[in-house]
């Protein structure tokens, strides 16, 4: 039984207190106990590669205060971040889902979306994590069952790194020929 739920925004508020605290992650890997990339893959919301007792030491050291596991069986709460009746796009092809190369993985961080077809492609939104129900919360991943919300689907034996810049690259020309970018998405973040 998990004691916590490490969140998205868990993972920045520990990298953030490190930062205030001017702690390397070297230095912090040493205190607790493990490897710099562990460190560095928790900051970078990949909580899959850390023992929860290791997150647990490193909250400790910083005074970060984690998010309590729900108990079993108890719906999970939906993020404040994202107000109900928002929907995501589940098509990977969807000019609305930025690709971005993580770690030799490509994960599509999704444009949120009020209605019920997406406002890009016309395909029905998605309003829950497809894969395990859970309600949506910020980022590319449920962070209930670490699955990505859209299915990657790159072509097979493309190099991600390449692939995902190729396709952001397509989606500036589009914004550029008139496509909006949903308020908020980091494809406004993305450089041309």
């Amino acid at each position: 039984m998990h004691k916590y739920f490490i969140t998205l925004t868990d993972c920045r508020r520990l990298a953030e207190a490190r930062r205030a605290k001017g702690l390397t992650q070297s230095f912090v890997a040493q205190q607790v106990g493990c490897k710099q990339s562990a460190i560095s893959m928790l900051e970078s919301g990949r909580t899959d590669k850390v023992a929860e007792e290791t997150v647990e030491k490193i909250a400790g050291l910083l005074g970060v205060t984690l998010s309590p596991a729900p108990e079993k069986g108890a719906p999970l709460a939906p993020s404040p971040s994202i107000p109900a009746g928002l929907g995501f796009c589940p098509d990977a092809g969807c000019p609305g889902n930025i690709p971005y190369d993580v770690a030799g993985r490509v994960l599509f961080w999704p444009a949120l979306q009020a209605g019920s077809r997406c406002r890009y492609c016309g395909e029905v939104l998605e309003t829950a994590c497809p894969s395990c129900g859970a309600p949506l919360r910020e980022g590319a991943c449920c962070s209930a069952c670490g699955e990505p919300f859209v299915a990657p689907a790159i072509p097979p034996g493309a190099e991600p790194a390449a692939w995902a810049e190729a396709r952001r690259h397509v989606l500036a020309e589009l914004r550029a020929l008139g496509v909006p970018a949903a308020a908020g998405h980091p494809s406004e973040r993305v450089q041309r």
